[in-house]
């Protein structure tokens, strides 16, 4: 079998700007499935947020939480990925650090990769599209219950310290590679390898895979209405720039054809910020292991 090219992202389940990389993710996933693996790292993004919280609110003059909605906001317009900048500023009042947070994705990720990886996913969809606080014990939890983790073994993992053991093996990678911002990722294929920083469009991410492997190509499927909801029946719901990342369509393409479905009676739209999620009438959101 030939060798695969490896992607380790270096990330927080709290950072907006990770949350703009998923539909990069979701097409490698679906084009590159026998060239391309991924790995992922908890960075911790703020072990404690008070210094940040006490410099927007000097800067704002006391109005520190306006200052995280314009953020968020602008985040959203740019990767253009569905946010909802005012229920996600709402529960922040008891937020102080990213870090319970990878130590909930740690704990899931003892019970396999791929579960780890789609209790991030979930994660980030309960505090992006939800705005729901994830560094609370209660959200964790239930988002382990949305992804069928063992309970018990999840809690375990916290209290015993093997969370928070692995979450230091990932930090000091991070210390290693001088990473020191999310999201990052480093791509090593042969002998090669190469480092993205920051928010990135999918397409710079299929230029950075060519210039690895010039004779790798992405899979493709057709831009359809079978081939859009075959992904919704694959993950649950998408955003429209995931749909347009996996298709390699424009924003609007995907959208017609999702419309279109939506026309048919198949296919729901859910609002969120300035952006859209669809999901397949009747199915709700999967909970499935993808």
């Amino acid at each position: 079998m030939a060798e695969k090219i490896r992607i380790v992202w270096y990330t927080d389940p709290h950072n907006v700007w990770c949350w703009g990389c998923e539909p990069a993710i979701r097409r490698f996933e679906v084009l590159y499935p026998d060239s391309v693996e991924i790995e992922t790292r908890m960075g911790g993004l703020f072990e404690d947020f008070s210094p940040v919280r006490e410099q927007w609110a000097r800067m704002s003059g006391g109005r520190w939480k306006d200052s995280v909605l314009a953020f968020f906001e602008a985040v959203a317009a740019q990767h253009r990925m569905p946010m909802d900048a005012e229920r996600m500023t709402h529960n922040v009042d008891d937020f102080d650090s990213t870090w319970p947070a990878c130590l909930a994705v740690k704990a899931a990720e003892l019970q396999g990769r791929e579960r780890g990886r789609r209790y991030l996913r979930l994660l980030r969809e309960a505090w992006t599209v939800e705005g729901r606080g994830i560094h609370r014990t209660s959200v964790q939890e239930g988002v382990a219950a949305e992804v069928d983790l063992d309970l018990g073994t999840f809690e375990a993992a916290i209290q015993d310290g093997s969370a928070e053991r692995a979450f230091r093996r990932d930090r000091e990678e991070c210390r290693d590679l001088v990473i020191t911002g999310f999201p990052t990722f480093v791509v090593d294929y042969a002998e090669e390898s190469l480092r993205l920083e920051g928010w990135q469009p999918w397409e710079v991410f299929d230029d950075a895979l060519q210039k690895l492997d010039p004779e790798l190509r992405p899979g493709r499927i057709g831009t359809t209405k079978v081939s859009v909801r075959s992904l919704l029946q694959r993950y649950g719901r998408c955003a429209t720039r995931e749909v347009a990342a996996v298709l390699g369509a424009t924003d609007d393409d995907a959208e017609i054809i999702l419309e279109e479905l939506e026309g048919e009676g198949e296919v729901l739209r859910r609002p969120v910020g300035n952006g859209l999620l669809w999901e397949l009438r009747g199915a709700g959101s999967s909970r499935e292991i993808a």
